[in-house]
């Protein structure tokens, strides 16, 4: 089962990546797009072509490269383990629990992923994440695009969404601080994932896919979505 260092009690929010936590990894070839782009280490690929690009026409090649990535991979998405699991914890603790997707995926990943639950049975589904954040997300509240994670900006962004800022006041703190809202948990399978929620005071989850050591900044960690939805369940009065 999890391996979870968070405290008990029930959670009032969920917040979940898209690509390789919600869906299956390896859909998105990340290590053929940072070999298109050049970059030599594993990270945020758009942060890096932002600080190693040497001009707008270089960030801008360098950029099509990676949409170009991201619409090869909507073809490969699928659900990932345990989905139905999840789904049936959703459907039962919708009226006392928020959720959402944040993703630094375009828009039409969430369109592919919409489809694909209609497709897998799932046609209700949809409903479960009402409030979807995704790369470029121009925020009304701000007046400006939000900053991708790992910047706190898209978990402030759901919480003013949820109507919860004023329970969980904007917050930009340490990730080696003890959670401030342990009650929100960003679940997610990238250290910038765990970054962004605990940065804006959520516990964070780690997707353990194997392939990366357990991130330091995690305070739960499900191999599996079905582990999450244990984990959701439990914790609901």
């Amino acid at each position: 089962m999890s391996r979870s260092t968070g405290p008990a009690g029930a959670f009032a929010g969920v917040i979940f990546d898209l690509d390789g936590t919600l869906t299956r990894p390896g859909a998105i070839d990340f290590v053929r797009m940072r070999e298109r782009v050049g970059m030599p280490e594993p990270g945020s690929i758009l942060h890096w072509i932002e600080a190693h690009a040497r001009s707008e026409d270089e960030a801008e090649s360098m950029r099509a490269v990676v949409w170009e990535e991201e619409s090869l991979a909507l073809e490969a998405m699928e659900l990932g383990e345990g989905f139905d699991e999840l789904v049936k914890v959703l459907v039962d603790v919708r009226d006392r629990m928020q959720t959402a997707i944040c993703t630094r995926n375009n828009v039409e990943a969430i369109v592919a992923f919409d489809n694909l639950l209609v497709q897998g049975g799932f046609p209700r589904a949809t409903e479960l994440f009402p409030v979807q954040i995704v790369r470029d997300h121009h925020s009304e509240r701000v007046g400006r695009p939000l900053q991708n994670k790992p910047s706190p900006e898209p978990v402030h962004e759901i919480k003013h969404a949820w109507g919860l800022l004023e329970r969980y006041p904007l917050h930009k703190g340490d990730e080696g601080d003890p959670p401030r809202y342990p009650d929100l948990i960003f679940v997610g399978d990238s250290e910038d994932d765990l970054l962004s929620g605990r940065r804006a005071g959520t516990a964070a989850a780690w997707m353990d896919h194997g392939a990366e050591p357990v991130s330091n900044h995690a305070t739960h960690t499900f191999a599996c979505l079905g582990e999450c939805a244990a984990v959701l369940c439990a914790r609901m009065p």
